[in-house]
């Protein structure tokens, strides 16, 4: 029932009756976490150009600041095929 109606929010279920009524924004965040090849601050980045104050407000919130000092290269440590394997914990992290 909540999976449902967590889908029938982002729209990936259609309703089939009724009607929801949603005031504002949705957003939602996977509980898979998952990294690309490349660096860590690629992924982090996603495709977004380099905001150094944005970038070092979600190091600081995501608290990945420990983390990266324990990686050779910290944020431009290579992740993902051939690169260097996270923990679970990390990758939830990232």
């Amino acid at each position: 029932m909540q999976t449902s109606l967590l889908h029938a929010l982002i729209k990936e279920l259609p309703l089939t009756n009724g009607m929801l009524s949603v005031q504002g924004r949705v957003s939602y965040a996977s509980q898979e976490s998952w990294i690309f090849a490349g660096n860590l601050r690629q992924n982090i980045l996603f495709g977004l150009p380099f905001d150094k104050q944005r970038y070092y407000d979600v190091i600081n919130a995501c608290a990945l600041e420990e983390d990266l000092k324990q990686l050779p290269y910290r944020d431009l440590t290579v992740v993902g095929e051939r690169g260097v394997a996270l923990s679970g914990g990390q990758k939830v992290g990232s």
